[in-house]
């Protein structure tokens, strides 16, 4: 297997200022930048810029993929984390996942880096395809989604050097309603995304929320006609993605903090473990037999067709002679095989006469097309040619 290897950095806020992609083209000679992300790919060597020192300068979002292992997510939290210490700190603190608290301010970075031998996951194709679901992580980690910090943890725990018999942190509320927003990411990591539904059970609802579009109205609300004209002053004179960025953060901060409800029920992850196995073997269960419905179905309905076709073919049969020939004549192999059904389809519609009608005329065919190999051998194999 050769080596492989992507690296990714996504502005997800505003774009970079000059003075910070200036600094994104001092990291790497290859790679491309813009001011909304920076992406390299590497078949041989190594990115030897600094990851952190991007996220702080400018972009929001880093993903490192390698085929030898490496699967790491970056979050920059201008913020920091929207959580009392005293919560955070039940899920945040195994090897694979940190917080790296800035110098100065509440901002930092929340790192997700657990080891894998390169054995233990399938390989990924496109990466790339999985940054948009880091950047709905970040998204719902900064309104305050407590349940974000569990599927972390999640992640993190299916480290290979971390105890499967570690005990989950305190179980928020809804965590069943993340599986299909963060199946991406749970696979990414390695984890079947119905370890959330095995996580919920016992646990607490899910509390209520604002939609993002009420809480931009009820903002709107708020702002005087001098706010409204200044704001629009602003976006016709500077950059208007950096105005919006700086709004919707605005409009971030101003909801309510939800108080979401969690509830320690002491489970193992290696308990998840098997009853999330267990919730996949009945899901699948479950699906074949949806399969198995939908082919009776698909049977049936093909069945009253081919009768339905049968009996105007009783009525007209050369006309689906000549069908025939127009297929044939048209060469291919699926235009061969169309042609044998409609003979077998005439022969049955016909009774006795049909076989004698139909076996002269793959006789004819088999004549008139010496050279056609698979036409003949299908023919044959339909029982109408000698």
């Amino acid at each position: 297997m050769s080596e492989y290897q992507f690296l990714a950095f996504r502005a997800v806020d505003r774009p970079l200022t000059a003075r910070e992609l200036a600094y994104a083209r001092k990291q790497s000679s290859r790679a491309e930048i813009t001011r909304w992300y920076f992406e390299n790919e590497y078949h041989f060597g190594d990115f030897g810029g600094d990851e952190d020192g991007l996220l702080r300068h400018g972009y929001d979002v880093h993903l490192h993929y390698a085929n030898f292992g490496i699967r790491k997510i970056a979050l920059r939290l201008p913020a920091g984390l929207p959580f009392p210490k005293l919560f955070w700190s039940n899920y945040i603190g195994l090897e694979g996942l940190t917080w790296k608290k800035d110098g100065r301010g509440k901002g930092g970075i929340l790192s997700l880096n657990p080891y894998h031998e390169s054995s233990d996951l399938d390989e990924l194709w496109s990466p790339g395809e999985y940054l948009e679901d880091v950047v709905e992580v970040r998204n719902r980690l900064l309104i305050g989604d407590a349940r974000v910090l569990y599927v972390l943890w999640l992640c993190a725990a299916a480290d290979q050097y971390v105890s499967p018999d570690i005990i989950e942190p305190p179980v928020p509320g809804g965590l069943a309603e993340l599986v299909e927003p963060c199946a991406a990411l749970m696979i990414f990591f390695g984890l079947d995304p119905l370890i959330l539904v095995a996580a919920s059970e016992g646990a607490p609802a899910l509390p209520p929320l604002e939609d993002h579009q009420h809480r931009c109205e009820t903002w709107v609300d708020t702002l005087s006609h001098d706010d409204c004209r200044q704001l629009l002053l602003k976006l016709l004179a500077e950059d208007a993605a950096v105005v919006k960025a700086e709004m919707l953060a605005t409009v971030r901060d101003s909801g309510p903090k939800i108080d979401w409800p969690v509830d320690a029920l002491g489970r193992s992850f290696d308990d998840l473990l098997e009853r999330t196995e267990e919730l996949r073997a009945a899901y699948e269960a479950k699906e074949q037999k949806k399969r198995d419905a939908l082919a009776r179905r698909e049977a049936a309905k093909q069945q009253q067709d081919r009768k339905n076709r049968m009996k105007e073919m009783a009525k007209a049969p050369h006309k689906w002679l000549r069908e025939v020939d127009k297929l044939v004549a048209a060469r291919g192999t699926q235009n061969y095989q169309a042609a044998g059904e409609i003979l077998v389809d005439l022969r049955d519609a016909l009774g006795d006469e049909g076989a004698e009608i139909t076996r002269t005329h793959a006789a004819h065919l088999a004549t008139k097309h010496p050279t056609l190999k698979h036409l003949k051998s299908m023919l044959r194999n339909q029982g109408l040619l000698e």
